[in-house]
């Protein structure tokens, strides 16, 4: 890229320097050819062969020898360096049209100038500023064409003045002309050539980088899906594990205790008993091992924090690692919730914000917790997103285990993919609930 500006600043430099020796060519040429009409007496006849009068040529070379310093000055303060400011080109438009006029528009070399600082700014062009720029050359071009604008303004063509010479060196006169526009047209077009070249390449560009990134999001998508699998397979055996160790154990003694009652009943009916109740501390040992397992699979931030506090350290961590602005609004009074329906709660809310971010692509999530205003008896769980929702929903694995959680605590769930996403839970309350 910093070739390329490098490249960029050079061709228009070289075109600075051409455009200086075309003005002053044709500003010198009307000076001292009228110096040479007067000296040979041949002034009038060459009058009356233009349209109208020209202008005095002293103040054509002054004025242009002038204007084209402060242009030059502005210029080089506006390099491709500098960002792309519209009022600067709008100032070095009036002080190039003050050179075409004066020079009664004989050349549009200083033109094409103008439109190469328009479109080679250092930052990259919006698709609206490229626009305004075409617009903004094509009305400047046509501005300084003298074959349309002599139709509106009085003006005489300044390239009769390389023709009173002698013939030889009008004809050296010409052919420097030429050469000096051929040149600055060449620069122009290469400039414009490198500056399409260098729009292609950028995209180019942008277009392979954002492939790649499409390939990474791909590969930490697969590398989170084999995460979540080798998550719930290492979860699944540890549940096996606890199973095994606790329950597993439990049922294999009171197993092998009735064994002993069946064979003791006829013999040693006396003993059986004694085996009963030590059968029944098994089972007794077997229902706290199995509580203190269930315990375990409880989410910490419900012990530690309750509900409220849980959502609120899970929606945090939600927003830390996302740029989803999750709202959430409790408005329940004071109530002791027991741990199932804690754990339903939390895990509805939980799977709710999970989807709308995986699959709906939300940037905001609002949550509301409160009373049915219809009956007080019964709360209130809705969570609304602004994802892409759906007209038609297929109720998949999440929405199914939700319903399966919410029925377990007697409530019921709704939802709606018309406006974003929406989950209502009603849940009904029990009177021992109610923290008086």
């Amino acid at each position: 890229m910093r070739a390329y500006y490098r490249t960029i600043d050079r061709l228009r430099a070289g075109m600075i320097v051409l455009n200086y020796a075309i003005i002053m060519l044709y500003a010198s040429v009307c000076l001292i050819g009228t110096k040479y009409l007067i000296d040979r007496q041949t002034s009038l006849s060459f009058l009356t062969q233009l349209s109208h009068i020209p202008k005095n040529p002293l103040l054509v070379f002054i004025g242009c020898f002038g204007l084209y310093a402060l242009f030059v000055l502005h210029v080089v303060k506006n390099t491709v360096l500098t960002p792309f400011l519209f009022r600067d080109l709008v100032m070095e438009w009036i002080l190039a049209y003050g050179i075409v006029l004066l020079l009664n528009m004989a050349t549009q070399s200083i033109v094409l100038l103008v439109i190469v600082d328009m479109i080679c700014p250092r930052r990259p062009l919006k698709n609206k500023e490229i626009y305004e720029i075409i617009v903004f050359s094509i009305l400047l071009y046509i501005g300084s064409n003298y074959a349309l604008m002599q139709k509106f303004f009085p003006m005489s063509d300044l390239r009769s003045y390389f023709t009173i010479f002698s013939s030889w060196t009008s004809s050296i006169l010409l052919l420097f002309r030429s050469l000096l526009e051929g040149i600055n047209l060449l620069l122009f077009i290469i400039i414009i050539a490198y500056f399409l070249i260098n729009q292609y390449e950028e995209k180019e560009s942008i277009a392979q980088e954002l492939d790649m990134v499409n390939q990474v999001n791909a590969k930490l998508r697969n590398y989170a899906a084999l995460s979540e699998k080798i998550a719930q397979d290492n979860e699944r055996k540890r549940i096996a594990r606890e199973i095994h160790d606790t329950l597993g154990h439990a049922l294999t003694g009171i197993a092998a205790g009735l064994d002993a009652c069946l064979v003791m009943i006829e013999k040693k009916p006396e003993l059986v008993k004694t085996q009963l109740q030590k059968i029944r501390n098994v089972v007794t040992e077997g229902i706290q091992d199995v509580r203190g397992s269930l315990e375990k699979l409880r989410p910490g931030a419900l012990e530690e924090h309750g509900l409220q506090g849980a959502l609120q350290k899970m929606i945090n961590e939600f927003m830390a690692v996302s740029n989803v602005e999750i709202n959430l609004s409790w408005q329940m009074p004071r109530i002791d919730f027991e741990k199932t329906k804690e754990d339903v709660l939390f895990r509805m809310i939980q799977e709710c914000i999970t989807n709308a971010i995986r699959h709906g692509h939300a940037s905001m999530i609002n949550i509301w917790i409160q009373m049915d205003q219809n009956d007080p008896c019964q709360m209130q769980v809705i969570v609304h997103d602004n994802g892409k929702g759906s007209a038609s929903i297929q109720p998949g694995y999440g929405l199914m285990q939700m319903k399966e959680r919410i029925s377990t605590i007697h409530g019921t769930l709704y939802y709606d993919g018309s406006d974003g996403f929406v989950c209502k839970a009603l849940i009904p309350l029990q009177k021992g609930e109610f923290d008086d």
